[in-house]
């Protein structure tokens, strides 16, 4: 993945102090022991991982997944860019530009630091060519208030094509005075998150089988 720089950061700059420490609070609260199982339900099946990413010392994260939906239900709901908002973890709006396909220019907003702060940025994403059986589709930065942002999704038939893996990578460069591993992990989290989320949306699809 390549690294994209911006000049325009200035709200999330502005209040740089104020998201650190929310930040830092966050990732430093205590866990909650009362919902402990049934995050372990809810990550039932999903791989995790951070992978270096070139000329960054921030890693991308990676989650990989397997739903049992033959990749044609799977890929509508990843092409539905301006449906991201009801499912994707902390979306507040996806809002499609323009379209000519499943190539669109989406303008996206996620909530941080507890609600407190925005990362907004406009979004090319598209359904680009495949890998043998493997679907690809991309979304890549044009402009916004944070220094980088690319994500993919992977979709390749498995169980002679009545399932369909999910192949999740993300890596945000926020620009924030926050140590590297710091979004590193938070990639890695949000990787996870989204095919959490992705598998909910799926599940509770009309003519849903699980």
């Amino acid at each position: 993945m390549k690294q994209l720089s911006l000049s325009n950061r200035p709200k999330l700059l502005r209040a740089v102090p104020g998201l650190a420490v929310a930040v830092a609070l966050s990732l430093g609260a205590a866990p909650d022991l009362a919902r402990a199982s049934d995050v372990k339900v809810e990550n039932a099946g999903i791989f995790t991982d951070q992978v270096p990413t070139e000329g960054s010392n921030i890693a991308s994260g990676r989650a990989v997944i397997v739903v049992d939906k033959p990749i044609e239900e799977v890929l509508p709901t990843i092409l539905d860019y301006g449906n991201y908002v009801d499912f994707m973890p902390n979306f507040t709006r996806s809002k499609v530009l323009a379209q000519r396909g499943a190539r669109a220019m989406v303008y996206m907003e996620v909530s941080v630091g507890r609600g407190m702060y925005t990362l907004y940025g406009q979004l090319n994403l598209a359904d680009r060519a495949q890998e043998g059986e493997t679907r690809i589709v991309e979304g890549r930065l044009i402009d916004g208030n944070i220094n980088a942002f690319n994500a993919t999704f992977k979709l390749t038939p498995v169980n002679d094509g009545a399932g369909t893996e999910i192949d999740f990578s993300i890596y945000v460069d926020p620009d924030l005075p926050l140590p590297s591993s710091v979004f590193s992990r938070e990639n890695e989290r949000a990787a996870g998150k989204t095919v959490r989320a992705l598998r909910a949306r799926l599940t509770a699809a009309p003519g849903d089988a699980a």
